[in-house]
């Protein structure tokens, strides 16, 4: 953790290793959670609905009528690069 510029209170020494593990565990789930984890910049029409916030079903939609993020693919093989549906997002009216 002193890498990060972070200092620990001083702590025994299994405790200071407990709440390290405890940082480190956080630190990577809140990481998943916004997608720097994923080992693919693509997703497919289930994940694309969750950044997006609507139904798998309401995603087939958009893309019926040619609306939506840009895609590929064909059938069940849809996919989605993450940076296009993140800046297709952004590129929405508010």
């Amino acid at each position: 953790m002193s890498d990060a510029g972070l200092s620990l209170p001083d702590l025994a020494g299994s405790e200071r290793s407990e709440l390290e593990a405890l940082i480190e565990r956080i630190v990577e789930r809140t990481l998943s959670q916004i997608g720097h984890l994923e080992k693919t910049p693509f997703v497919n029409s289930t994940a694309c609905s969750e950044l997006l916030g609507v139904t798998p079903e309401h995603l087939c939609a958009m893309r019926a009528r040619g609306e939506g993020p840009p895609w590929s693919g064909a059938g069940k093989w849809i996919r989605y690069r993450r940076s296009d549906v993140l800046t297709w997002l952004a590129s929405l009216p508010r």
